[in-house]
């Protein structure tokens, strides 16, 4: 009797594990996904260099396109297993300057997006090292603890930044609510296409000035 009452009570407390050791593996697997997607990157965006035109950018991305106009073009993928938008800005000389995922769940709850803003930002700071910015900006101007991140994205009140910067790009990941939907976003900047992508429109203004 004795062993069969201590058996039932070992295979009661392995059921309560399991579902928490489930959860922590999955937790796990994601970032070494993400990690790699996002590591394993010899261009300067996924497949792509800054300056590429807009039919180089087409046949390197393997995403699902979507459209394009006005200098950008869309594509729907995945990082892992959260979906995203991928976006390409090209200059109006049709060189590329900006790319950036714009990821949405189907979770609801903010702190889901917070575990998964603080993910990204380890995974980016393993690549990219230390950041040279964290902002956390409120409306309001209210200093807020990260207990109270999640209350305050739902009230519109908070946005999250975080920058790091390589000897071509500047990295933004931000975590930000527009229209009643949060939204997590990295952006790619190219340092040297960006700034002439500026100088095209001042050049373009002034035509018309």
């Amino acid at each position: 009797m004795f062993r069969i009452t201590a058996r039932k009570k070992n295979e009661k407390s392995d059921l309560t594990y399991q579902p928490m050791k489930t959860r922590h593996i999955c937790l796990v697997v994601c970032m070494i996904a993400i990690s790699q997607l996002l590591t394993a990157q010899t261009f300067d965006f996924r497949n792509v260099n800054w300056g590429m035109d807009s039919a180089q950018v087409k046949k390197a991305e393997k995403a699902r396109y979507i459209d394009s106009k006005n200098n950008r073009i869309m594509f729907a993928g995945k990082l892992d297993n959260l979906d995203t938008k991928i976006f390409y800005y090209l200059t109006s000389s049709n060189q590329l300057y900006k790319a950036f995922y714009m990821i949405s769940m189907e979770s609801k709850n903010p702190s889901d997006y917070v575990k998964n803003y603080l993910m990204l930002q380890k995974l980016l700071s393993e690549k990219y090292h230390s950041p040279y910015s964290q902002v956390v900006h409120t409306i309001n101007g209210r200093t807020i603890t990260q207990e109270d991140w999640g209350s305050n994205l739902v009230s519109d009140n908070l946005n999250l930044e975080t920058k790091w910067k390589t000897l071509r790009s500047d990295i933004v990941l931000s975590l930000y609510s527009l229209n009643d939907e949060l939204f997590i976003e990295i952006s790619y900047a190219s340092l040297e296409f960006e700034k002439k992508s500026d100088q095209e429109k001042m050049n373009a203004l002034l035509r018309d000035l």
